[in-house]
């Protein structure tokens, strides 16, 4: 149960005289009896107008209210009632409204923070919440402000009952339990050799001989997986506005993990030369004065990779004889900070993956995830040979969305959701060990949640559109390849040895790879390699 109480305060264009005071005495109690009332099934979850005042050119309500003609909403139908009125009999005008001293009692005990936007002041009082707002202009209400705070209080009510998790994690699949034929920690050992270098934290420069094995990777994927079953090449941008992720709902729930981007702030030169010069004397650059000469931050940097697709097809009406569509991308990298947990090629802020993208209708959605997985599963299985394990993952904002329920018993994968893919890490632990698993991928339906917020609709006004993603970190792919099977070709399955034949050189210097050591390993993994065809 909700209630609402407030103070409504109206701008007049003129004063209300003292002999028309009866009007808006008779015109409040038609309000209450009436107006109010509509859309409430009991008189206790409807608006009352319970006192009001003139001063001068101002006409102040005091409103209380129930959870169905909620106070703000009352507000609204109280300027629209009263400016027929005082227009006709007064010839006076509503210029504006703006609500004050507005509570909201909610009869549980929440645990709301005073950090929330547009809220004053929380407290506890006999079992209830009282929760005060900040004073609110008419804008604000049309926005409406109060309507997205109780649903984002909502939100994370459920999110505390969920655990605090991002998603629930339920194993549905896993192969055959594979020998490793290697224990070593790849990471260290292609750094050791030079193939990669650390060019800044979760970053890294590939040099020539793994770019060629990691593209060999993508091309393999894409000739057993995603030709086959009709996906094309498309290119997406890999910087966003950050209007997109307020649609995708990114900039709600992972913004603790995205980079963001800004333009200088103006593109003469000139506007710019005290930064200039502070470099040049400096021979550094100062990222706080840095603040100084751009804007605030108005994109984020590719994050999901998949946004832009749905923006494509957004305020778009989808001709039923043109579904399914099925694009992917991998023209670019994605970034995510992942703060201290990054290592090696093994958790990156900067990496590439390859992102898979289709739109249709529910069944045709489904249908193409099914012949993913059986495509994904005979990838894995049958051309990397890897020991790998599928969850069932419920994400909690798809559940937030509305989307899907919260998972209590039997899983029905052919609802929205989303399924990680995994492999073991043998240099980690025993496959019993969580961490000694890595995710390298994963699938996901999400229902309406993308089609409704960018509008996409379907021909047939009663039809409805989906959309699914995949992606694949290619990075892992590699890492969890030769994590189980290491550097020797003779341990590799039998299609990835025809597939990918003999690198180019490894870089060489009088100073690098860095260490005796790095150099004498470089010279074994070149040996082991030569077994591989040449080009």
């Amino acid at each position: 149960m909700m209630r609402f109480h407030g103070y409504v305060e109206y701008f007049l264009s003129g004063t209300i005289p003292r002999d028309k005071e009866k009007i808006l005495n008779k015109a409040i109690e038609e309000l209450n009896n009436d107006f109010l009332l509509r859309g409430a099934k009991k008189r206790e979850e409807a608006a009352r107008i319970k006192d009001f005042k003139i001063l001068n050119n101002r006409l102040i309500l005091e409103i209380e209210s129930g959870s169905r003609v909620r106070l703000h909403h009352a507000a609204l139908r109280v300027k629209n009632f009263l400016s027929n009125l005082l227009g006709r009999e007064m010839r006076i005008g509503i210029r504006g409204l703006t609500l004050h001293q507005a509570k909201i009692v909610i009869d549980t005990i929440l645990h709301v923070s005073t950090k929330l936007p547009f809220v004053k002041n929380v407290y506890n009082e006999d079992s209830n919440t009282i929760i005060e707002l900040e004073d609110l202009s008419e804008s604000d209400i049309k926005r409406p402000i109060i309507d997205r705070l109780l649903k984002l209080l909502e939100f994370k009510e459920r999110k505390l009952k969920w655990g605090g998790k991002i998603e629930h994690w339920r194993l549905i699949k896993q192969s055959e339990k594979k020998e490793p034929r290697f224990r070593d920690d790849p990471n260290i050992i292609l750094e050791k050799i030079g193939w990669i270098k650390r060019y800044a934290p979760g970053q890294w420069l590939y040099t020539p001989p793994i770019t060629y094995i990691i593209r060999e990777f993508e091309r393999l994927f894409y000739r057993e997986v995603l030709k086959p079953l009709g996906f094309i090449e498309a290119i997406y941008p890999k910087i966003n506005p950050l209007e997109i992720g307020v649609k995708t709902g990114h900039l709600k729930g992972t913004v603790h993990q995205m980079m963001f981007a800004s333009q200088p702030i103006a593109y003469n030169p000139e506007d710019l030369e005290e930064w200039t010069d502070l470099v040049t004397v400096l021979e550094e650059a100062p990222p706080e004065e840095l603040r100084k000469y751009t804007k605030a931050p108005s994109y984020f940097i590719c994050f999901a990779q998949c946004e832009p697709f749905y923006w494509f097809f957004g305020g778009e009406i989808i001709d039923v004889d043109k579904l399914p569509m099925k694009w992917f991308d991998r023209s670019g990298p994605s970034f995510r900070w992942e703060s201290g947990g990054l290592r090696g090629i093994e958790r990156l802020v900067e990496f590439h993956r390859t992102e898979i993208t289709w739109i249709g209708e529910p069944e045709q959605v489904i249908e193409i995830r099914n012949q993913l997985l059986e495509k994904y599963e005979y990838f894995m299985d049958k051309i990397l040979d890897l020991e790998w394990r599928w969850a069932w993952v419920t994400p909690w904002f798809l559940v937030h969305a509305g989307e899907i329920e919260e998972e209590t018993g039997e899983i029905d994968i052919n609802q929205p959701g989303t399924i990680d893919f995994e492999a073991w890490l043998p240099y980690k632990g025993d496959r019993k060990e969580q961490n000694a698993w890595l995710e390298i991928g994963n699938i996901s339906i999400h229902g309406t949640k993308y089609t409704s917020s960018f509008k996409i609709k379907h021909q047939a006004k009663d039809k409805i559109i989906w959309t699914g993603c995949s992606g694949f970190g290619v990075e892992r792919w590699l890492l969890s390849f030769l994590a189980q099977k290491g550097f020797d070709p003779d341990n590799w399955p039998k299609k990835v040895r025809e597939f990918i034949t003999k690198p180019p050189s490894s870089v060489r210097t009088v100073t690098y790879p860095k260490t005796k050591e790095g150099k004498q390993l470089l010279d074994e993994i070149e040996r082991l390699l030569s077994k591989l065809s040449g080009d």
